[in-house]
């Protein structure tokens, strides 16, 4: 790559960042056809559309989430600890509040995000969460991940949950499709799946396949990164998902489970 390229590819990167910072600020801005603290149903019900619902998601996370949330995602966002969307930690608030999942299980855990997220909710409106999380705590990838090296992920995910004070999480080093993972999800009834492993679709598909048979009535499970296929137009700071979730959530859940909701990538379904 000569040097005029290169120049030409960081003003570029400068000039894509400028327009994604000015929909951050839109976005964020208060708007008060959102200022409803609605619970998840409602806001379903008042936001039909996946755009509008992401929208109500994301101004909830900025004007009308408890501080706890907001520090919550602010620590996650430092060294890369997460990923993810401002909208989704109002997504799992209003989830959580509304439902009060009893057992909670997270495939695919990268650094305890979403499941520190689960046990700080649950503490903070005192109802019982067991919160537990499959993951193989290595840089493994995929065809579309890459992950740091260096990291301890099992003692970084600890780490977190002494940082908020919460109760260990029970975490099983494997890959979702070991036995061990297989005997970990088949002893009981789920209350809440998040599926969120491997996104290569045959990966994905088992995940979805196992998870979908050991919810609990009226569960629901999750699929993450599969918005791909809809209506959804992300904004430039978000995301539809990747082909093998989306092909999951198309072709099986979307026929097999009664549909929810999506806010952004994640796709919400209620067992029959």
């Amino acid at each position: 790559m000569n040097v005029f390229t290169k120049l030409k590819l960081m003003v570029s990167g400068r000039i894509n960042n400028r327009i994604i910072a000015r929909q951050l600020i839109k976005y964020s801005a208060h708007q008060t056809s959102y200022d409803k603290d609605f619970n998840l149903t409602e806001a379903i019900s008042t936001y039909s559309s996946r755009n509008n619902l992401y929208s109500y998601m994301h101004h909830y996370y900025h004007h009308m989430c408890p501080k706890y949330i907001s520090e919550h995602r602010v620590y996650y966002s430092l060294e890369q600890r997460g990923f993810g969307e401002d909208a989704f930690h109002a997504m799992w608030y209003l989830l959580l509040r509304q439902f009060k999942p009893a057992k909670c299980l997270e495939i695919g855990v990268y650094r305890g995000q979403v499941i520190s997220l689960w046990s700080l909710i649950a503490k903070s409106l005192n109802f019982p969460c067991e919160v537990h999380g499959i993951s193989p705590f290595t840089p493994i990838g995929d065809a579309v991940s890459k992950y740091k090296v260096e990291v301890d992920y099992y003692l970084n995910v600890i780490n977190s949950f002494e940082h908020f004070d919460l109760p260990k999480p029970t975490l099983i080093k494997a890959l979702s499709t070991d036995a061990e993972a297989i005997k970990h999800i088949s002893q009981t009834e789920w209350d809440l799946i998040y599926v969120d492993g491997g996104h290569d679709f045959e990966t994905a598909l088992a995940d979805y396949q196992l998870c979908k048979n050991h919810l609990a009535p009226d569960g629901i499970l999750v699929l993450d990164d599969a918005s791909l296929g809809t209506d959804y137009q992300p904004a430039l700071f978000s995301f539809a998902g990747h082909p093998g979730p989306s092909r999951v959530a198309r072709e099986y859940a979307d026929k097999e489970m009664r549909f929810l909701c999506a806010v952004g990538h994640n796709n919400f379904y209620i067992k029959h």
